[in-house]
């Protein structure tokens, strides 16, 4: 039977938006444990909780899936589609909606524990913290919530949308906007400590390592930012835009560009170690640990590299088009794909 072992709290994996995955599997997966196709597209990531999937969907429902059976234990019905990868803190499970409204429902049992409503829809992933959640929606409104009550702590609104789900630090919140900036926001005040303009929308959630904010930007560059004062520190250019988020491990930063290749670049000074073939189009999030590197291609399926050599180690093509960032566990792994089918593999 299956065991698994880790958890998947958020988007790219951990609250540190890293994009890591504590297994060191390497292998192909080469059986089917099950499939479940639901009624609409699924654009977020899964979330995996040791037994538990939770999977939001097109069709307004978020669902709580047997990991072992793909058994349905609960779903819970919101306001409108759901393209927001859940966040799993505490007793609850959070998501955004095309209603505007952020939801917070029991883990357990898929109750309504409390909703707050917004204005445009919200399509990132919420970020949660000292007991407070941080989330950003498509009329640039940037919110931060009590976790166990919904109430409200702090508003910004920005004058374009916020599509990149946050990293939330000890002091400052770092985020994308659509106009092309990144900012660093006091966790207490949501004020501005610093702002970067690049030339190009930033739809990428950043992740934060040795002291740096890296994020990627449709103006076809990868930035490397001071976390305390955002002074640039390197940068690097691609031949597209950047949309994938990218993933730290050992070292090294991953990200997939819009040019095809998937680039691993030296933490510290933006140096490429590898860069793989040219592929389809990359805008997945990148999910890596100290030996692998996983990318889901937009019309090719998953792609799995050697992490310190960038040499292809298997592929998976399953149908369907795939955006998200898969669950890559010693165990399993999952995958959701923009027709509305669910895969767990072995």
């Amino acid at each position: 039977m299956l065991q698994p072992s880790t958890n998947w709290v958020t988007l790219l994996a951990t609250g540190d938006r890293r994009g890591g995955t504590s297994g060191s599997r390497t292998a192909a997966p080469t059986e089917l444990i099950w499939k479940v196709a639901l009624p609409d597209a699924v654009r977020s990531s899964p979330i995996f909780d040791g037994d538990v999937l939770y999977v939001t969907c097109r069709d307004g429902r978020v669902r709580a899936l047997d990991s072992r059976t793909g058994r349905e234990r609960w779903n819970f019905l919101a306001g409108a589609a759901c393209d927001s990868t859940p966040a799993l803190s505490g007793k609850l499970i959070l998501f955004g909606c095309d209603d505007g409204a952020l939801y917070a429902v029991a883990r357990a049992s898929g109750r309504l524990a409390w909703k707050a409503e917004g204005g445009g829809a919200i399509w990132c992933s919420p970020a949660v913290r000292d007991e407070t959640v941080y989330v950003g929606a498509t009329d640039g409104t940037f919110t931060a919530r009590d976790r166990k009550s919904g109430t409200l702590r702090w508003r910004r609104q920005f004058h374009a949308r916020i599509c990149s789900s946050p990293y939330v630090g000890e002091r400052f919140v770092y985020v994308g906007s659509s106009d092309g900036r990144i900012f660093a926001l006091g966790v207490a005040s949501g004020k501005d400590v610093w702002v970067c303009q690049t030339d190009e929308g930033v739809t990428a959630t950043p992740a934060v390592a040795g002291g740096l904010v890296l994020a990627g930007s449709e103006d076809h560059t990868f930035y490397a930012l001071d976390a305390e004062s955002g002074r640039l520190r390197w940068k690097f250019e691609t031949g597209l835009g950047i949309c994938s988020s990218a993933a730290v491990s050992a070292g090294r930063v991953f990200f997939g560009g819009k040019d095809g290749h998937l680039y691993a670049l030296n933490v510290a000074d933006g140096r490429v170690i590898w860069k793989s073939v040219s592929m389809r189009t990359l805008t997945a999030p990148v999910v890596a640990g100290d030996a692998i590197v996983v990318i889901q291609i937009h019309y090719g399926g998953t792609q799995a590299f050697d992490a310190g050599t960038g040499a292809p180690l298997w592929r998976a093509s399953l149908g369907g088009s795939l955006g998200s960032a898969p669950v890559v566990t010693e165990e399993a792994l999952y995958f959701a794909t923009e027709s509305g089918v669910i895969y767990a593999l072995r």
